[in-house]
């Protein structure tokens, strides 16, 4: 039994090595230093400011402190919970980018950036680096903006 336990390990440790998903591939990191050189995934607050004010939790806070101080004390929450979401934020997007550049465009991007021969691709691809997002991270704005929505309940509403 322990030969077969010890087996099964070995198996499993060398598959999760070379499972090229699991490793950092020469195109991730391209596509990591662009996302972090062009701030590509700056649009989080934004888009976790939207998805609160769809809930109905929003709307109980806007009723309770009006719009404006809402819009303001949400936003300040979002803004403070960045340093524990960005992160996975921003890596899920420039695997999205490695999905869909090779390791020579990535390349092309950081180093160029606006003058890059590959812009016209980047512009091409944005609904299927979108999609991929919304896949891969909505659990993501759906973590912050709660976490969001709860503090403000907490410290402001009564």
């Amino acid at each position: 039994m322990h030969r077969i336990s010890t087996t099964a390990l070995a198996l499993t440790l060398l598959f999760t090595l070379s499972n090229p998903a699991a490793a950092d591939t020469p195109a991730l990191n391209e596509a990591r230093t662009l996302v972090a050189k062009a701030h590509m995934g700056s649009n989080l607050p934004a888009i976790a400011l939207s998805t609160a004010k769809a809930t109905v939790s929003w709307s109980m806070i806007a009723e309770k402190l009006g719009a404006d101080d809402a819009n303001r004390i949400v936003s300040e929450e979002i803004t403070a919970l960045l340093p524990k979401y960005q992160p996975e934020w921003d890596e899920n997007l420039a695997r999205a980018y490695e999905k869909s550049f090779s390791e020579e465009e990535l390349s092309s991007l950081v180093a160029d950036g606006p003058a890059s021969q590959y812009v016209e691709k980047v512009k091409a691809q944005q609904a299927t680096v979108g999609g991929e997002m919304r896949s891969t991270s909505e659990p993501i704005v759906v973590a912050l903006v709660t976490e969001a929505l709860k503090a403000t309940m907490e410290k402001r509403v009564p």
